[in-house]
């Protein structure tokens, strides 16, 4: 829900919504770069729902959204410097 204020300058209203940022599709080569790990390894983690699941770009092609892929390395890296990653 939007919540709309008003623009002391303009008198028009405007809203507290920031605009979505432009989500980035990755294909697997790219998810593989960045987390060091191989197709099988992906797939097997996300069928064991520790990976974020591919959203279906196509009738043959699936991609991840960069930005679960960012969440996901950095909850690693935090999981990791307290001894639990």
């Amino acid at each position: 829900m939007r919540k709309q204020t008003m623009n002391p300058t303009t008198q028009s209203p405007t809203n507290s919504v920031h605009p979505a940022r432009q989500q980035r599709i990755l294909r697997l080569p790219e998810v593989k770069a960045k987390t060091g790990f191989g197709r099988s390894t992906i797939y097997a983690l996300m069928a064991s729902g520790e990976f974020p699941r591919s959203i279906r770009i196509g009738a043959r092609a699936v991609g991840w959204l960069e930005s679960d892929i960012d969440q996901w390395i950095e909850t690693r890296r935090i999981g990791a410097a307290y001894g639990r990653g």
